[in-house]
């Protein structure tokens, strides 16, 4: 899957720098703070279900981007997160369900996992004087790190979702700064074990604020 997706960014980054050509384009960087949320739970032996709660945590990234000249208010953009960044990290004591019998067990869990290759591409709309709404499709890597109480091991995967939001740009020379909020939903995870029956679901969005700086050439 990330082969799949570093040659959809190459291809994306072609066509954004062929789009009206004649007019060039921009390239630049971000720095941002992304408050992500995130809920799940692990069932066992596809009957007994324990509940993993919910969790909250705040990254700093950064990110760099690339944009078509701005054409009647329109930007077609893409921005990549390069690296990686860990996203949850939590532990706790509890008891669990540990098979189909309901049988329990108290056992800590710590549930852990970082994001990777965070990948978007979007389109903003200038509304009034260099304030402009944002939309956009988007994909992750998760890297899963936690260590289950129950045993179960989970493998990696990847999510896609959707970023709406707006900002605020204003225009230099042959440069721009950017201020943006952003909220992001990502699609439902379930994923099966690799050495049992027991699955996990979860679900996962954001909060993001963003500063931007842009050069056009």
């Amino acid at each position: 899957m990330r082969k799949i997706l570093t040659s959809l960014s190459s291809a994306l980054f072609l066509i954004i720098l062929s789009v009206n050509a004649n007019a060039g384009g921009s390239i630049g960087i971000s720095g941002m703070v992304m408050e992500i949320d995130g809920s799940g739970s692990e069932t066992v032996d596809n009957s007994n279900k324990n509940t993993g709660g919910t969790s909250s945590e705040s990254v700093s990234v950064g990110s760099i981007f690339f944009e078509t000249e701005k054409t009647n208010g329109w930007v077609l953009g893409m921005d990549l997160i390069p690296g990686s960044a860990e996203f949850v990290s939590s532990s706790k004591t509890q008891t669990n369900v540990t098979a189909a019998d309901g049988t329990t067990e108290s056992k800590t869990q710590k549930v852990s996992g970082d994001i990777e290759n965070h990948f978007t591409i979007y389109l903003e709309k200038d509304i009034y004087e260099g304030v402009y709404l944002k939309l956009g499709g988007q994909s992750v890597d998760i890297i899963s790190t936690e260590n289950i109480g129950t045993g179960s091991q989970y493998p990696d995967t990847t999510l896609y979702g959707y970023t709406v939001g707006a900002g605020y740009r204003y225009d230099l020379d042959n440069m721009f700064i950017k201020l943006e909020y952003t909220y992001q939903d990502y699609d439902s995870i379930k994923l099966s074990a690799t050495n049992t029956t027991n699955f996990v679901e979860g679900d996962i969005d954001a909060h993001t604020g963003k500063i931007a700086i842009g050069y056009k050439f």
